[in-house]
């Protein structure tokens, strides 16, 4: 039984920035855009810039979700990295909350 804990940003990013990009970086893990849309004007971020909510899977079953920016060049932005909003470590989910 997979068990949620709550807990902050600044837990989850590093599991998800060390465990879980690499192996997408790999193709190891595949990512799935769940959702897709304009950019917020209030979120700072250049016009045309895509909104995303991404899922990232191993073999089929899901082991992290992030928010991401995609620039209109392709690049993502602010700090160049998704955000990870939730990330399996072990047989727990770690969900991210306010900072």
């Amino acid at each position: 039984m997979t068990e949620n804990s709550h807990t902050s940003p600044t837990e989850v990013r590093p599991i998800f920035n060390n465990y879980v990009l690499p192996r997408v970086q790999s193709g190891e893990v595949a990512e799935l855009v769940q959702s897709s849309g304009t950019a917020s004007p209030s979120s700072g971020q250049p016009p045309g810039t895509r909104s995303e909510r991404v899922v990232y899977l191993d073999g089929g079953e899901r082991i992290a979700v992030a928010h991401r920016f995609v620039l209109p060049d392709g690049s993502i932005g602010g700090s160049g990295r998704p955000d990870p909003k939730a990330v399996r470590f072990g047989s727990e989910w770690l969900i991210a909350g306010p900072d």
